[in-house]
């Protein structure tokens, strides 16, 4: 079976911690790690991702035929193969309590979503709602469409398409146990995307403080669900998700070693004096606290 082979960057890259951060909040059955292996729906066909020596390689689980270059292109961006952060690294390298903090996950790829309208919808569920119920709701959605396959004793499933959420009925998604009003919200701007009045994608290609400011401007999108959108779609982090209860906890034991209280001043504090590094330096805090504090998950 013919794979894609994508070349590692020069600058640090481990692909072993996205596995490790995949293994532990996977949301469920769109991402699944076998083995060494990431398995996910990448431009419409299941592949899996294995890093071998210095190159990562994409194999489908069936031929890949003339959907090698979309694929490929789709894989750089979400695996981050583009996003150099040496120069971060080396923000972090000149503050002895910046690389105490951050240098355990250095190399941490900037995985993103396949789409904006993917990591909109995800984080219009996890919205006011435990992380465990969240994952439950995402896992339901996608299984409400049938859009799964079966690998190696588990099913991969890929994301609905904004038509197939817009033909839902309200009714239909009660099974995701969230709000009437989020239900609500996720059909509208899925019929919005299907109709063509509201272009999602077109966010992907503004700078960040553009991208957020369209954001803002679909209703019920707040700053956490905006800024949020922005590193899971696109692995920018122009500002700081100082609301994120996660987040407080990371910046609390990282940075206070648990001696201050939780809280989005403490956060919004902290890394404001890192100027534009601060939503990044967020990011990785958030990403060691999970790393380090969330068992992983079995598919």
């Amino acid at each position: 079976m013919k794979v894609i082979r994508l070349p590692l960057p020069s600058w640090l890259y481990r692909f072993n911690l996205l596995l490790a951060f995949v293994r532990r909040i996977a949301y469920p059955a769109r991402l699944v790690v076998q083995g060494e292996a990431l398995w996910r729906f990448t431009g419409g066909r299941l592949v899996s991702y294995r890093q071998e020596g210095g190159e990562i390689v994409i194999s489908g689980a069936r031929p890949l035929g003339d959907c090698e270059a979309r694929i490929e292109t789709i894989s750089r961006h979400c695996l981050g193969l583009g996003r150099d952060l040496t120069a971060f690294y080396d923000f972090v390298e000149g503050d002895h309590r910046l690389r105490r903090v951050v240098e355990p996950v250095y190399g941490s790829p900037l995985f993103c979503t396949e789409s904006v309208f993917e990591a909109l919808i995800t984080l219009i569920i996890e919205q006011h709602i435990t992380w465990k119920n969240a994952l439950r709701a995402q896992q339901t959605l996608m299984r409400l469409f049938d859009t799964g396959e079966a690998i190696e004793g588990a099913t991969v499933y890929d994301f609905p398409t904004p038509p197939q959420v817009a033909s839902a009925a309200p009714a239909d998604l009660k099974p995701l146990k969230i709000t009437n009003k989020r239900i609500d919200m996720i059909i509208a701007i899925a019929q919005a995307v299907a109709e063509g009045s509201l272009d999602l994608e077109s966010i992907g290609r503004m700078d960040p403080p553009s991208a957020y400011d369209r954001l803002l401007a679909i209703s019920g999108v707040g700053h956490w669900t905006a800024n949020n959108a922005l590193g899971r779609a696109l692995g920018a982090y122009p500002y700081v998700s100082q609301n994120d209860v996660a987040m407080q906890a990371a910046v609390a034991h990282y940075f206070y070693d648990g001696a201050r209280s939780r809280s989005a001043e403490l956060v919004s504090d902290t890394l404001s004096e890192f100027g534009e590094y601060a939503g990044l330096i967020g990011h990785f805090a958030l990403l060691r606290w999970v790393l380090e504090r969330y068992p992983p998950i079995s598919h």
